[in-house]
């Protein structure tokens, strides 16, 4: 066999493939758009900033009938941005909210009172404000004896759960495991008094 032959049987075996592949593939010369649904990854002050509401609660009922998600009604303990001491703040989507318990929120309100698709709902229309980040921007708040020392006092002490594989705490922030640990969803803890102290000082860079 020459070696034009030999060129000409190449260049023939080489079209027919791309034949075939194009065949089994239809419309690949068009764009394909993907969306992705995880949650992305927030500087701490990013989330703030991206947050219409930034605020300290105790969650004192919740509601996974009366409307299209599930709602937790809650009292402002403390504010950073967005509310006020003292107000009621109704929130969602997610479940699993703990009655009682103390949250640390970043919410984004919704463009409309929503109403209850449940007639006689305790709540009735409501501001309705949303975890956002796939539920990342909700932070439970408790006491817990996880944290580093040689003895209890020093174990032991309120804390915040942040997520930190998604949400990024400033350099230098002690963690409960340490970071290089792995973790169930990424989520570890870290004291409550410099998490606030943290929120603190976003909230008078903006004054």
């Amino acid at each position: 066999m020459t070696a034009g032959t030999r060129r000409v049987l190449l260049f023939t075996i080489a079209t027919t493939f791309v034949q075939l592949t194009s065949a089994q593939r239809p419309g690949a010369q068009q764009s394909e758009q993907i969306t992705i649904k995880e949650p992305g990854i927030y500087e701490l002050s990013g989330l703030f900033k991206q947050a219409d509401t930034v605020v300290l609660v105790k969650v004192v009922a919740g509601d996974t009938e009366s409307y299209r998600c599930a709602v937790y009604k809650a009292e402002v303990l403390k504010s950073f941005k967005g509310a006020k001491a003292g107000e009621t703040v109704y929130f969602g989507p997610y479940v699993g909210q703990r009655l009682g318990w103390d949250y640390i929120l970043f919410l984004r309100n919704t463009p409309a009172a929503i109403p209850p698709e449940v007639p006689g709902s305790a709540f009735g229309a409501i501001r309705y404000a949303e975890v956002f980040n796939e539920g990342y921007s909700s932070m439970e708040t408790s006491y817990e004896c996880i944290f580093g020392g040689k003895d209890i006092a020093q174990q032991c002490d309120y804390g915040v759960r942040v997520c930190t594989d998604y949400i990024k705490l400033p350099k230098g922030t002690k963690t409960s495991p340490p970071l290089a640990e792995e973790t169930p969803f990424g989520c570890r803890w870290v004291r409550k008094a410099p998490f606030i102290e943290m929120l603190e000082v976003l909230r008078d860079s903006r004054r």
